[in-house]
């Protein structure tokens, strides 16, 4: 299944005078890698099309989670999403520290995050520590919310 994830152009800040090179890679089922470089020092990932990362899935909230570059660190924080952000599988509160290897999961995709070219082999996530996507083939108008988000 290929998703259109893309970047917004609008918001295009850039990491000048950073020394973290931060990219979230997506590995496909047939084995590829999708790329996708983090610019700026505070990236919003969310279904809305102002998003700094754009992931047009249901499942996904309108602002979903951010990922800010803090004092060489990279943080992540969950923005009250309908069907939450996982840090290698835990649930993402208010703001979690992530390390190079670690994998995000944001609705049905998970990326691994790579810093500074860390880890420079990319695997496959186990697949015990990846939260299932809601079905919401399903669901009645109940379970769903304004958004078309799937809350139950």
């Amino acid at each position: 299944m290929c998703y259109n994830v893309r970047y917004s152009k609008k918001y295009n800040c850039s990491l000048k005078g950073s020394e973290m090179n931060i990219s979230l890679i997506l590995l496909k089922k047939d084995g590829t890698k999708k790329v996708f470089l983090v610019r700026n020092k505070a990236t919003i990932l969310g279904r809305r099309p102002d998003c700094d990362f754009c992931i047009p899935l249901q499942v996904v909230s309108r602002r979903h989670c951010q990922l800010s570059q803090e004092e060489n660190a990279l943080k992540i924080r969950d923005l009250q999403s309908s069907n939450g952000t996982f840090l290698n599988g835990q649930k993402v509160g208010d703001e979690t520290e992530a390390k190079p290897g670690d994998h995000l999961q944001v609705g049905p995709l998970t990326f691994t995050i790579q810093i500074d070219g860390q880890p420079t082999q990319i695997l496959a996530p186990d697949s015990a520590m990846i939260q299932p996507t809601p079905d919401i083939s399903e669901a009645s108008l109940e379970d769903m919310n304004r958004s078309g988000t799937f809350t139950g």
